[in-house]
């Protein structure tokens, strides 16, 4: 619960009836509305929502409100999401269904909250041996009293998953971090009363095991019917398997100006962290602003519902579930970021890039 002194100063995609990007604009689909507007929640009021994508390919999202996606007439905001396809600036705004307001765009809702970010964030990495240094690298996330700092044992790595099925000469490791940050707006919700962004930091290892492979060298010999292709020798060249892991991913809501984390009412900052590869698939924790719970099996999961917390606006903290969830999830994290080993491990420069 926020401190409520801040606070003063502060349906399956086949169905959605929608439309392809070009007709558009700024929006890869326009769903139906409802046929009963929902009312916007108060800024206090505990709600529970869950999130469906849009359509097949998009990445705009619908909210429903309680525990299904298939009643259209649940339909209760529409997460828009526009600019860059191409890992550029984005936005993300939470629409209502109340239509008709903006004269630029008749199929644009209400926005009651906006994010902007960059999509593919930058990540800094570390290239070093078994056992190398890691003193160097920096931590430039938030001290969370629920949080333990991973440990950086290389036997974890090299163990983790199992399924290594070569003869390995030798592995290197990468370690990475990412920080990037996505801005929090409101024009119509009172919010913190001051300008906040969610800071998003995270934290990982990657692995690559070498291995050579040979392969014969052949030459054509003799003419005509005595023409034949004799093998001469053999070369060797190097191959690699890698694996990447996300360590953590720490989020906090900070005041734009400072920089540093808002508090919740009993003065401690609001920020969570997720430990591990733990939003791989499915996400399932809680933080002081939403709780999220999503199942899943072997190859299929469910859309995630959300219940925010009463004190907090329901509007911002889909908001941010959804940016939690979706957009640096441990798994689009991993989807964004591209380790760069060498080819040849025996000559490898170790250090930052």
């Amino acid at each position: 619960l926020l401190d409520p002194l801040l606070k003063a100063a502060s349906s399956t995609p086949s169905s959605m009836g929608a439309l392809c990007s070009c007709c558009c604009g700024t929006r890869d689909v326009v769903p139906d509305a409802p046929d009963v507007i929902i009312p916007d929640p108060e800024e206090d009021e505990q709600i529970v929502v869950t999130i469906d994508q849009a359509a097949i390919a998009s990445r705009d999202y619908l909210a429903y409100r309680g525990l299904g996606t298939e009643d259209r007439n649940e339909r209760w905001f529409f997460l828009n999401k526009s600019g860059s396809k191409w890992g550029g600036n984005v936005q993300m705004e939470v629409e209502n269904f109340v239509r008709g307001l903006d004269p630029n765009d008749e199929n644009k809702g209400q926005v009651l909250w906006r994010s902007d970010f960059i999509d593919q964030p930058f990540f800094q990495q570390q290239l070093r041996d078994v056992g190398g240094s890691m003193l160097q690298f920096a931590f430039t996330g938030f001290v969370d009293s629920m949080f333990d700092r991973p440990h950086y044992d290389d036997g974890y790595y090299i163990s983790h998953g199992g399924g290594w099925d070569r003869d390995y000469r030798t592995s290197l490791f990468l370690n990475w971090n990412m920080r990037t940050e996505a801005s929090l707006s409101s024009t119509v919700r009172k919010g913190f009363g001051f300008p906040v962004k969610l800071v998003v930091y995270a934290q990982g290892t990657g692995v690559a095991r070498y291995f050579e492979v040979e392969e014969p060298i052949y030459e054509e010999r003799g003419e005509g019917e005595n023409r034949q292709r004799v093998q001469v020798g053999t070369r060797r060249r190097w191959e690699r398997h890698e694996r990447e892991y996300v360590d953590f991913v720490q989020f906090a809501v900070c005041d734009l100006a400072s920089g540093q984390p808002v508090v919740d009412q009993f003065g401690a900052a609001v920020v969570f962290t997720v430990h591990g590869d733990s939003t791989d698939w499915t996400n399932n924790y809680g933080t002081k602003f939403f709780d999220v719970q999503q199942r899943g099996g072997w190859f299929t999961k469910d859309p995630p519902t959300i219940t925010t917390k009463a004190g907090v606006d329901p509007a911002l903290a889909l908001l941010i579930a959804h940016l939690c969830t979706k957009e640096f999830s441990t798994a689009q994290i991993k989807s964004n970021f591209h380790p760069r080993f060498p080819y040849d491990p025996l000559s490898a420069v170790f250090g930052f890039f």
